[in-house]
């Protein structure tokens, strides 16, 4: 199984868990929860994207890449708050900003592994 695949299979783990806690606590804000993670899910593939054609195309610059990626997608979840009205959502905090956090982890693990990997070679 490849490395990318893994880091997938534990984002939409991740995804699954959490859609099932929150209908197991009847939370309403469907909308907003799909809305959420649809965004999340185009940005972690998007980051595990760039990541991998940059390792292809300058492997020297890929920490730089990655901090670059961090901070657009940090700025991209501000703009996308505001406009979902996250802060409506009783306890938004700990259902949006967990999983912001847990996909945060794998794309720092992800890269971390790319960087190790082509140190390696």
């Amino acid at each position: 199984m490849k490395k990318t695949t893994i880091y997938v299979f534990l984002y939409f783990l991740m995804f699954f868990m959490h859609f099932g806690i929150w209908t197991y606590l009847k939370l309403d804000f469907e909308v907003v929860f799909f809305k959420y993670y649809l965004f999340l899910t185009i940005i972690f593939m998007m980051v595990i994207t760039i990541l991998s054609l940059f390792k292809k195309i300058y492997p020297d610059h890929l920490g730089f890449v990655f901090i670059g990626l961090i901070m657009v997608k940090l700025m991209m979840i501000m703009i996308i708050k505001k406009k979902l009205n996250i802060v409506e959502v009783p306890n938004y905090k700990l259902n949006f900003i967990l999983p912001y956090l847990m996909s945060l982890l794998l794309e720092t693990l992800y890269a971390v592994q790319l960087i190790k990997d082509e140190k390696n070679q």
